[in-house]
């Protein structure tokens, strides 16, 4: 019994190891199979592919590097970019541009170059009022006041001195009136030259270029043309001249043509001054504006440096006459 149960261990033992040689078996043939590598069989394993790059997003150039690339560099001989003859001579084109094709990029160009344009505009009336304030020849209101009240009195002033000077100039002048008695105009102008008479102390001579009297009854002492409308070259009517009897040449044009008393008022006067009948200083008294300086060059080459061409035009202000 003792013996069976012996044989059957070595069975047991042989079926075991039968079935863990086999595998055993396999690995040292492979392995020699393999002897031709040597002490290098072993061999790391391949690495992994590479992930293949996604392609980079496109590039949208900003609107600084548009502008950059729409300005360019400056030729030789060109203006420089973004300067006010640069953009005088280009920014049409570049509207020109954006409204034949609106594209965000062409838009957005044409208006940064358009902002640099207002931007230079806006410095530039910065930096004029700030001179301006500084500079009393240059600020409007040392000739006038630019307040409300202060306007108002200075119109007061110059009607007041208005009113003497044409008082003064009715004494020295009398008016040349010619008319037609069939022009409606110069039916029209009579009335304002009798207030006007009336007013300042004018003799209005009234001269009939058709020998006939005007149909209101105005001016019934009139004078027949003997010929000096076509010497003083009237061509329309009413015609009015200021006539000085102690100067020559003693006929100075008012005007051809039919006007307003406050238009009287006004050219009556400047026709004294141009015929040198009263002073320059008495008729800036009369206007409501007197600036007091003019500028009156020498005639001298100007300097190209600008100090010294502030200094020469500072240098010819004159006080008007």
């Amino acid at each position: 019994m003792v013996e069976i149960y012996r044989w059957h261990r070595l069975a047991l033992l042989g079926a075991l190891l039968t079935l863990v040689s086999t595998p055993v078996l396999h690995a040292q043939t492979a392995f020699y199979d393999r002897k031709s590598e040597g002490w290098f069989f072993y061999q790391d394993p391949p690495p992994p592919p590479e992930p293949i790059p996604a392609p980079p997003p496109p590039v949208t150039p900003s609107v600084e590097t548009a502008a950059d690339e729409a300005v360019g560099p400056a030729p030789a001989d060109g203006p420089a970019p973004l300067s006010s003859a640069w953009l005088r001579e280009h920014l049409d084109r570049f509207r020109d541009q954006a409204i034949d094709d609106p594209s965000a990029h062409n838009v957005a160009v044409y208006l940064y170059l358009q902002r640099a344009a207002m931007d230079k505009a806006t410095r530039f009336a910065e930096a004029t009022q700030r001179v301006v304030l500084a500079d009393p020849f240059l600020d409007e209101t040392t000739a006038r006041p630019l307040a409300t009240f202060g306007a108002n009195l200075a119109n007061q002033l110059a009607a007041t001195e208005r009113e003497a000077l044409l008082t003064r100039i009715a004494s020295l002048a009398v008016i040349w009136f010619f008319y037609r008695a069939d022009c409606p105009y110069c039916e029209a102008q009579a009335p304002l030259l009798d207030l006007l008479s009336t007013r300042y102390g004018f003799h209005v001579m009234a001269i009939a270029l058709d020998g006939q009297p005007l149909p209101g009854g105005w001016f019934p002492n009139y004078r027949i043309d003997q010929g000096q409308a076509t010497q003083l070259g009237v061509v329309s009517t009413p015609a009015l001249f200021l006539v000085h009897p102690d100067v020559t040449p003693p006929v100075a044009p008012i005007a051809q043509g039919v006007l307003s008393l406050a238009q009287l008022e006004d050219r009556i006067p400047r026709t004294a001054v141009a015929a040198g009948w009263i002073s320059e200083a008495d008729f800036r008294r009369a206007r409501p504006v007197d600036h007091g300086f003019a500028m009156q060059p020498s005639g001298a080459p100007l300097p190209d440096d600008p100090q010294q061409l502030l200094r020469y035009l500072r240098a010819h202000l004159r006080p008007t006459q």
